[in-house]
């Protein structure tokens, strides 16, 4: 689904675009190639391609940069770097994970337990090219981005900030999403705390578009839906929270 002419979307289970497995996977186009951001659950990759390839002509993928391991972000990226020769990039604290297939360590067991996954679906240990820090800036297929680490949603979970057609663009994971929802979940890793010391590193950026691993996105005035929460946290309230009320996965 092309977003803009160097934006596309290419797995969702929000938008049905791919596995119900899937976060959102978003295709860049850069001056080297295709950039994922994420892999997803590796269940519908022939979709992911053919997405990529229905938005900007080419199934050639440069990199996956993975903004958190959890299954539906990360469990792909294996796969895709079998089907593509693309290189990996992970959070550096994702990256034991990540090359060692840790399914417990990933959260994939324990949301297997609670039913959330099929037995079937299983990690792959990846390679990882590169490990980014956080506040680390780094070019990838001559596209530069920076990576800022946001604890909360897991404690590996980081943002990617780059400037996409002369805006800031904020790939947010499931740190951040609109509205100014936040990521906590039922899930070991997943604090409070987390957010408390880490979500005013998202302040300030002058965020134009906000583009999270799920549901609703913007490509324009993205801060204000990242201000709303800090907004929220400053006067001691907690910002709502995805996959509550209505907001059904």
């Amino acid at each position: 689904m092309r977003v803009r002419s160097r934006l596309a979307l290419v797995a969702s289970l929000q938008f049905g675009l791919s596995s119900r497995f899937d976060c959102h996977v978003w295709a860049l186009r850069a001056p080297g190639g295709a950039i994922l951001i994420d892999a997803g659950s590796g269940w519908a990759n022939d979709a992911v391609l053919e997405n990529l390839e229905q938005a900007f002509g080419t199934r050639h993928v440069a990199a996956v940069l993975l903004t958190h391991s959890h299954p539906d972000h990360a469990l792909g990226a294996a796969s895709l770097r079998e089907l593509t020769g693309c290189a990996v990039f992970s959070p550096a604290p994702a990256r034991r994970l990540i090359e060692e297939g840790d399914e417990e360590g990933c959260g994939l067991a324990y949301a297997r337990r609670l039913g959330v996954y099929p037995a079937e679906l299983r990690m792959k240990p990846c390679p990882v090219a590169h490990a980014f820090a956080h506040g680390e800036r780094f070019t990838v297929a001559g596209q530069a981005f920076q990576a800022i680490q946001v604890r909360g949603h897991s404690e590996d979970s980081f943002c990617l900030l780059t400037e996409l057609d002369g805006m800031g663009t904020l790939f947010s994971g499931d740190v951040v999403f609109y509205g100014g929802l936040l990521g906590l979940i039922n899930a070991p890793g997943s604090t409070m705390e987390g957010y408390r010391a880490d979500l005013a590193r998202l302040q300030g950026l002058n965020v134009e578009a906000l583009l999270p691993g799920h549901g609703l996105f913007t490509l324009r005035g993205g801060q204000r839906h990242i201000d709303c929460a800090l907004n929220e946290l400053s006067r001691n309230f907690l910002p709502r929270m995805i996959g509550q009320g209505d907001l059904i996965f």
